[in-house]
């Protein structure tokens, strides 16, 4: 009897399971609204906002928030916990309007509520066969979108309430190996990224650019990385 009270037990349990599997999964919370980052909000910071890599353009990566202290650190909890995708983690995260955009390993962004780590979206782009996913330091954002470098050396915009592809533009051939780790950094509305310089991608690869945010039109086209140019190529970048 007691075999028999055991086994329809665990028919039930495992029924209950297969009909949890087959129930459609949550639907993400809505994103907050998301207000324009403007050029003016890049170079004075909102303190409860991180906008850019380093906070600001001087790169201090200083916060003026004062709640948490010397005092009372020691009393911090984990509050939410989320993982990351696998590779290099190197990210700094975004915060704005209280959503977090995480940069992952390659071209995997996360948006998540900064107080509850709950998913808003995630973008996964698909890259060409035969290209690495690359070290993904940080993004920028400018207007309504979130803009970043590419594995296969493109600049992309995401809107930031969605997720979706803004716009794209081509830096250099897909599978040349000069994407950037740093992320670009936007000022006066222009997206401005510079490439690796790998031995194998030729000098064609060290180049500097800046691209419209908007429109993702390269208004003053690439100069070459000093670093690598030839010296005629070097005075002519220099006197620019």
């Amino acid at each position: 009897m007691k075999k028999v009270i055991f086994v329809a037990v665990l028919l039930v349990a495992i029924a209950a399971l297969v009909l949890r599997a087959q129930q459609p999964a949550a639907p993400a919370p809505p994103v907050p609204k998301i207000t324009a980052v403007t050029d003016a909000m890049l170079q004075n910071p909102d303190p409860n906002e991180w906008l850019m890599w380093r906070r600001t353009l001087n790169g201090w990566g200083f916060s003026p928030l004062d709640q948490i202290k010397k005092t009372n650190v020691k009393d911090l909890r984990m509050v939410w916990t989320r993982g990351l995708g696998p590779g290099n983690q190197e990210g700094t995260p975004l915060v704005h309007n209280g959503v977090m955009f995480i940069p992952n390993p390659g071209d995997d962004i996360l948006a998540v509520d900064a107080r509850t780590g709950d998913l808003f979206w995630e973008y996964k782009r698909k890259l060409p066969e035969g290209v690495r996913p690359k070290t993904n330091r940080t993004m920028a954002m400018w207007g309504t979108t979130l803009i970043n470098s590419s594995s296969d050396n493109f600049i992309y915009a995401l809107d930031m309430a969605t997720g979706k592809l803004a716009w794209e533009t081509a830096v250099l051939d897909p599978k040349m190996r000069a994407p950037t780790s740093g992320g670009p950094i936007v000022a006066n509305g222009k997206v401005i990224t510079g490439r690796q310089c790998q031995p194998d991608a030729t000098r064609d690869s060290c180049v500097v650019t800046a691209h419209d945010a908007k429109t993702a039109r390269s208004p003053g086209g690439s100069t070459p990385s000093p670093a690598l140019a030839s010296p005629a190529t070097r005075r002519g970048a220099a006197s620019r």
